[in-house]
């Protein structure tokens, strides 16, 4: 018997209860169409996509992987984007340094 490593933010969107796997159907499946065929057509624009503004400076950032993903599995439990919490992270350091947060770092 082997054990598995629970996810915590899956535990708490399926009830913390492993799902069992479903039963292999003996029916045979009908052909599916082609996949081109099921895709809507996509437009292509002729303007460039967008660039950042100029306001906005990019950081990378290094992360052990285990710290990425708890950050993306905060995200995802708050259905929000991982770049909010990141930024949630910062405001809330710079304020417990005594500089106010991004919004009075950025009023200077």
């Amino acid at each position: 018997m082997s054990t598995q490593k629970r996810n915590s933010a899956l535990d708490a969107l399926t009830g913390g209860t492993p799902q069992p796997a479903a039963p292999a159907s003996p029916v045979a499946a009908e052909p599916t169409q082609p996949a081109q065929a099921a895709q809507p057509e996509v437009q292509k624009s002729s303007a460039p996509p967008s660039k950042p503004a100029k306001d906005i400076a990019k950081v990378m950032l290094y992360l052990h992987p285990k710290v990425a993903r708890k950050f993306k599995e905060i995200a995802f439990t708050e259905d929000r984007k991982a770049h909010d919490v990141y930024l949630d992270a910062l405001d809330a350091y710079l304020k417990q340094q005594g500089h106010g947060g991004l919004e009075s770092v950025k009023k200077r």
